[in-house]
């Protein structure tokens, strides 16, 4: 009966999965991320094109996709016979591969990275938070974003199968799965990591540009003449 559990938490994830907020907030703003940029219906693509507040929101809902299914499978399963940590990674992997390989987006979908995030969040947060931390001081010195995303999902997967997963093969499967998924997923920009064409991505730029941009609107409102009243 448990197998029966699983098999459903899984399937129930990945159709999680399948909901791309990229696309979701690109249409929002009269676009197709698909078609802009990269191609690529994530983060930072949606960052580029429509600017940070909208990449805000496609990072922090695609991270609450992962959280949402692990996190009830986690406080749920033990109630029913079955491992709240299997069924965590069940759900995590199964969610992450709905994000990347989405049945109703003709499985063209994200890398992965934030989804990562939100699952990894619930397995160890505090860990988890530490090196999301390491990740984006590393964005905003090095300016190849693919090497921290990257290098994010896989500090977490040996720290979840070196200390947090001792001797459970189950778990090693779903987070070597996880890994392997995401790194497939970044293919491409391996390739240009390795042959020096892969895009910049000036996040410390990006952000002095969105503190300029906000300091002149003040100045401009403040230089403003107000109509006598």
């Amino acid at each position: 009966m448990s197998y029966l559990y699983y098999t459903i938490l899984g399937l129930v994830s990945y159709f999680i999965g399948n909901l791309n907020w990229a696309r979701v907030i690109s249409r929002v703003q009269h676009g197709d991320i698909t078609k802009s940029g990269s191609g690529n219906p994530g983060t930072l693509n949606v960052w580029r094109t429509f600017g940070f507040w909208p990449g805000v929101f496609t990072f922090i809902l695609d991270a609450v996709k992962g959280i949402v299914p692990t996190l009830v499978a986690y406080l749920t399963f033990g109630y029913i016979g079955c491992s709240p940590e299997i069924a965590v990674y069940v759900a995590g992997f199964s969610v992450v591969l709905g994000h990347i390989f989405p049945v109703c987006f003709k499985f063209k979908g994200g890398k992965g990275i934030a989804t990562s995030i939100g699952v990894f969040l619930v397995a160890n947060w505090w860990v988890a938070l530490i090196v999301f931390a390491i990740m984006i001081l590393g964005m905003l010195f090095v300016k190849y974003a693919s090497i921290f995303t990257i290098g994010f999902v896989v500090a977490m997967s040996i720290v979840e199968i070196c200390v947090c997963n001792p001797l459970n093969w189950v778990n090693y499967i779903f987070i070597s799965g996880i890994l392997l998924l995401v790194v497939y997923a970044h293919r491409s920009n391996i390739k240009k990591l390795l042959t020096g064409k892969e895009n910049k991505t000036e996040l410390w730029n990006m952000l002095k540009g969105l503190v300029n941009k906000k300091k002149k609107k003040t100045v401009e409102s403040d230089t403003q003449p107000t109509e006598d009243k």
